[in-house]
């Protein structure tokens, strides 16, 4: 809530605090470890990858299949499984994330405020945007463009990401001092 007087037109209006027993202290917290889950799963799926291309487990396992032998089917089933679990995780942690994100931004305030805007910026750009720009059709100087374009969006996701947690943590430590000056006794 903004307040101002008339005498206080040219300079910066008085914010009123939200107090800190009114704080969504366990949305906060729970955005947080939401946050960190997706992290953590990206970083999963990252260094999956990349053990796979070097120790080059795919081509082998792709070479030494049999296409019509009996376990073909299975497997295949199994993989396609497995890639959907993981993709359904991946939207449920996001949707909450979004959910919580809106809570803690309404009800929030100060870095609580800031930091879950930023996770929820993220949360919304993974859930409605992709960028993968791949193909054979494209020039060398375009693609490697495009590449860069990429790289440079990922980085300040990540980088939007790891300030959002920063400043949610600080918020979240900045509530619980609060909390706990207004009732020493119930520490």
């Amino acid at each position: 809530m903004v307040h101002s007087s008339p005498e206080g037109y040219g300079r910066a209006a008085a914010r009123t605090r939200v107090a800190p027993e009114r704080q969504p202290l366990r949305p906060a917290i729970a955005l947080a470890i939401l946050s960190l889950l997706t992290v953590l799963l990206e970083l999963a799926g990252v260094v999956l990858v990349f053990v796979a291309a070097r120790t080059g487990f795919l081509e082998d396992l792709a070479r030494d299949m049999d296409l019509e032998g009996p376990g073909f089917a299975a497997r295949i089933i199994v993989l396609i499984l497995g890639i959907l679990g993981v993709v359904v995780i991946d939207l449920g942690l996001k949707l909450a994330a979004v959910v919580l994100g809106i809570l803690v931004v309404i009800r929030g305030d100060g870095k609580l405020r800031i930091g879950a805007s930023l996770l929820l910026a993220v949360a919304l750009f993974g859930l409605f945007f992709s960028l993968t720009i791949e193909g054979s059709m494209l020039s060398g100087g375009v693609e490697t463009v495009f590449a860069v374009l990429q790289w440079t969006i990922e980085i300040l996701r990540w980088a939007v990401t790891i300030t959002g947690l920063v400043l949610l943590g600080l918020g979240i430590g900045e509530v619980r001092r609060a909390r706990a000056a207004q009732l020493p006794g119930l520490r």
